[in-house]
């Protein structure tokens, strides 16, 4: 099979979860396209929870690849550049400022993925990953649309993600701001399904 389908050496878990991630992302621009914010962020979050789970088992099993490294990267960007510049230009609006604030923290995400294929540390992330990004400013998002908060804190999360990508601040792998940014992920996530 292998020899008909070369890209097939690469199918691990981590991959594969990487790959369900996707599939998340997809399916989450389905209820976009319905302007269904609820479940649009539901499988963001889960895709978002993807990237988490793909990374850990990639480490414990031994099966970092730069093929999966790469993969996930693409995935990170359709998941938490992407698909946030599309959520909130549906549900808050394209204010001229907001849409400087989106290119911006799209371009920091682009820059702090491209970044971090080249200079990969097995201890520590140098500036805030991109799914860390997404699930802060997806958050706000929420607040936002569902509690009337003024849409300038958006802009301000954005644009405060946005250089926190691209910053030199070293955070440490699987360290408290980890766990504790994905309590808050999952937290949230119940949230959103509950309500």
């Amino acid at each position: 099979m292998k020899k008909f389908f070369p890209v097939l050496q690469f199918l691990n878990v981590p991959n594969g979860i990487t790959t369900l991630g996707l599939i998340f992302g997809i399916v989450a621009c389905y209820f976009l396209v319905q302007h269904n914010l609820q479940f649009a962020l539901i499988f963001v979050l889960l895709s978002l929870l993807m990237d988490l789970f793909d990374g850990f088992f990639a480490y414990k099993l031994h099966q970092q690849t730069e093929f999966g490294q790469y993969v996930d990267s693409l995935v990170d960007f359709f998941i938490c550049c992407i698909i946030p510049i599309w959520v909130i230009y549906i549900f808050v609006g394209s204010h001229p400022i907001l849409v400087i604030a989106l290119v911006f923290y799209c371009i920091c995400g682009l820059w702090r993925l491209a970044y971090y294929n080249i200079v990969c540390s097995k201890e520590y992330f140098v500036g805030l990953p991109v799914p860390g990004a997404m699930l802060v400013t997806t958050m706000v998002l929420w607040l936002v649309v569902s509690y009337n908060i003024p849409s300038w804190v958006l802009y301000i999360a954005l644009f405060l993600t946005g250089f926190l990508m691209i910053s030199a601040v070293q955070l440490k792998k699987y360290g408290f701001w980890q766990k504790t940014l994905w309590l808050f992920g999952c937290l949230f996530l119940v949230l959103i399904i509950i309500t």
